[in-house]
């Protein structure tokens, strides 16, 4: 905040710099080229934010995605799989698929999973696969263009990001007509309709050319502009004027700054607006698989509630970094937190928080958050074969739930069984015992669970009951130096029930079971008081 002026919503001051009497176009996209990480949802879901930001003013606006699967292959791990190899250095889409009853090759079969979690996301852009653009020659006036511009990027190349590249060097990669690679070709001498190659032996380190020469039109897919070259080929060929994209892209002298340069003096227009997004990384620390989730979007997706994944991508403004370990209480926390703005939503809408939790939602235009329990409780709910989620929820709101309010409590439910069978601290998870624990109490404490016993089948409500729990310690003595009750009051009741001194809220716990049950273990466990 600056003096006399409050920032906009990160969103907002996005979309503040673009022009709404024109349309505008908003581009993202991934190369297919194995599992997607979490992290890289971010992308999109920034992207989407800021669409649905400048639809929402009615703004002419279109979102496009594209799949690169027209890159080689060129993943060092993948060259270590049986019979990878060989494909090494082809286009994605020339590698067979690992499943053949998904996808017919490895390019649609990592796109179209990774397309699959769009639309429970809500982000709903135009997909654009580059082997359709390629093949059917869309690109082919950009690909002259470059071709015909190519000392003048070779030079760009080298003021930009001190890379220098060969005299007579071509920005595209020819697919060899002999072994199909294209990560192993070098092009040169474009005469306007053709350019010589050489599938060269030792051109890249992950893959092997076959030494083959030949000369062959760059067009109709037979040929793909290197990345930099691509992305300009790509934002003239769609009018795009938006696209963010990932910090180590973004970087001085990197991959952004050598197209914004070819953009303007090849192309002679202004490249695209973006801001760069940080870093989202799934748990710096170890991630065992026995134990949780990898890194895989997919899975991730398939667990958490969809406006959930929304929230913890947008939750942070884009240029600062993320890091996020489903371990712990980390569910827990991000499920109050995201009660927490939807809280700001209802009081105002237009706030940082209502827009974040708004931009959340699956829905462009959602419904405001009704009745919600928090996702705390709920995992202990689960834990006192007792308790009946549905009706304690609607004892707690005081009237029945909607149709909404049970979609919600339901998905919480869910992920909480998944949390506490997954990612739960020890200290999350308890059971009631069904015989009297063998634990230490005092005689002050053995006499408070005496004295309560008379407020079971009493007292019903469970806020009420932890009230009376409170007065009744003070009347029993275990108190502080403050006067206030002591914490051994409450662990008296959790030794007793669950045999460790800490657990859920005891209130809760004791309306929770049935009362000639607790009767019983309190006078038990309090008998030599």
């Amino acid at each position: 905040m600056s003096s006399g002026h409050e920032a906009a919503f990160w969103a907002d001051e996005e979309a503040n710099l673009l022009d709404p009497q024109r349309p505008h176009v908003v581009r993202d996209s991934k190369t297919p080229s194995g599992p997607v990480p979490i992290g890289h949802l971010r992308g999109p879901t920034i992207s989407d934010a800021i669409f649905r930001t400048l639809r929402s003013r009615g703004v002419d606006v279109r979102f496009v995605y594209t799949i690169d699967d027209y890159d080689p292959m060129d993943a060092a791990s993948m060259r270590l799989q049986a019979g990878m190899a060989e494909h090494m250095g082809k286009p994605l889409f020339a590698v067979p698929s690992p499943d053949p009853t998904v996808a017919p090759d490895f390019a649609e079969y990592h796109a179209a999973r990774f397309i699959a979690l769009f639309a429970g996301l809500g982000i709903t852009p135009e997909f654009h696969r580059m082997r359709d653009l390629y093949r059917s020659g869309a690109l082919d006036k950009q690909i002259d263009l470059i071709l015909r511009n190519a000392e003048a990027i070779r030079e760009i190349h080298k003021r930009v990001a001190n890379v220098e590249h060969p005299e007579g060097w071509l920005p595209i990669s020819v697919i060899c007509e002999n072994c199909g690679r294209i990560g192993t070709t070098l092009a040169m001498d474009y005469n306007g309709k053709t350019v010589a190659y050489e599938c060269k032996k030792d051109y890249v380190e992950w893959a092997e050319g076959c030494g083959h020469k030949g000369r062959i039109s760059p067009f109709k897919g037979n040929s793909k502009l290197l990345w930099n070259e691509q992305w300009c080929a790509q934002w003239d060929y769609f009018g795009v004027t938006y696209e963010e994209g990932g910090k180590d892209l973004l970087t001085a002298g990197g991959s952004r700054d050598r197209s914004n340069a070819i953009y303007r003096e090849v192309f002679k227009k202004e490249p695209p607006l973006g801001l760069a997004h940080e870093f989202f990384t799934l748990g710096g620390k170890k991630m065992s698989t026995s134990k949780g989730v990898g890194t895989a979007a997919v899975e991730l997706v398939t667990i958490y509630p969809p406006d959930l994944t929304r929230f913890l991508m947008l939750r942070t403004h884009p240029r600062r970094h993320v890091e996020f370990d489903p371990g712990g209480t980390t569910v827990s926390r991000l499920f109050d937190e995201y009660d927490r703005f939807g809280d700001a939503y209802l009081e105002d809408p237009e706030s940082d928080m209502g827009k974040t939790w708004r931009l959340s939602q699956v829905a462009p235009d959602p419904e405001p958050p009704g009745f919600r329990i928090r996702f705390q409780i709920l995992a202990d709910w689960l834990q006192i074969p007792s308790v009946r989620p549905d009706v304690e929820a609607e004892k707690r709101k005081g009237a029945r739930l909607t149709p909404a309010e049970v979609r919600d409590l339901h998905r919480r439910l869910e992920l909480a069984r998944i949390w506490l069978d997954r990612w739960a601290p020890e200290e999350a998870k308890f059971a009631v015992r069904d015989t009297a624990p063998d634990v230490d109490l005092t005689a002050g404490q053995r006499r408070y669970l005496i004295e309560i016993k008379s407020l079971v089948g009493n007292v019903h409500d469970a806020d009420e009951m932890q009230n009376q729990l409170y007065e009744y310690a003070k009347k029993t003595g275990l108190v502080n130096d403050k006067g206030k009750p002591s914490q051994d009051a409450f662990a008296a009741i959790y030794l007793a029930f669950i045999g460790r001194p800490s657990g859920p809220k005891a209130g809760m716990l004791l309306t929770s079971l049935e009362a000639p049950f607790v009767r019983k273990r309190l006078e038990e466990m309090g008998r030599f008081a």
